[in-house]
């Protein structure tokens, strides 16, 4: 080893020591085991790369307005509906009524056992035959085939549809058998007082509209989609 030259001396740590060290641009040395301090971020981004998306809160937008149920049909119409709707019910009544009547008068004698022949009675008394028929007609026509069809009989020669008005859709069975039971109430209230109106309609929610009318409204409510 050569003389004269004094032994190199290195520090506790580990470490040389710093040529750095000296000047003035000299750091202080940092402790041992703690991280390096980090570089305040910057709030912009950084060149070339886009912000963020801030996605903006869902805003339903509003549904266009359906257009008005269409318009009640004006009474005149709507009583002449009302009065083939009846033709309709009471012929057939009558006709089943006579037809029963016929049978028991064309029917052959009874011979009882003592001897004495006896006419044979109508199976169902007539009145019983009319109203009972002209009822189950007149139910099958303004419930059963307006459920099936939108309109019975006279409504449908008069080119008129049943509708509900809030909906503006075929009514179903319940509204219309209650319709049709409100409607002999209503007309036997009207007779009593002898004023018989039908410029109100609306009953149980339902109104009896034309079919031109109800094509216009359900080709606007397309058009909306």
């Amino acid at each position: 080893m050569a003389q004269g030259y004094p032994p190199p001396q290195y520090p506790q740590n580990g470490y040389g020591p710093n040529p750095y060290g000296q000047g003035p641009y000299a750091q202080p040395p940092q402790p041992y085991g703690q991280p390096p301090q980090p570089y305040p971020q910057s709030p912009y981004p950084p060149q070339g790369q886009q912000p963020p998306y801030q996605q903006q809160p869902y805003q339903p937008q509003a549904q266009p307005a359906l257009p008005p149920c269409p318009p009640e049909a004006y009474a005149g119409r709507r009583f002449l509906a009302i009065v083939l709707d009846f033709a309709l019910a009471f012929g057939l009544g009558f006709a089943a009524a006579i037809a029963d009547d016929n049978t028991a008068k064309h029917a052959k004698p009874v011979v009882h056992a003592v001897g004495h022949a006896a006419v044979q009675s109508p199976v169902v008394p007539f009145w019983v035959a009319f109203l009972g028929v002209s009822l189950l007609v007149s139910f099958l026509n303004q419930v059963v085939l307006a459920r099936l069809t939108g309109f019975s009989v006279g409504k449908g020669i008069l080119a008129m549809r049943v509708v509900r008005r809030k909906r503006v859709m075929r009514p179903n069975t319940w509204r219309l058998t209650r319709r049709w039971l409100l409607g002999f109430v209503y007309l036997a209230v009207v007779l009593i007082s002898e004023d018989f109106d039908v410029s109100e309609g609306d009953i149980v929610g339902m109104r009896s509209v034309r079919w031109k009318h109800l094509q216009e409204y359900q080709q606007a409510v397309a058009w909306l989609g």
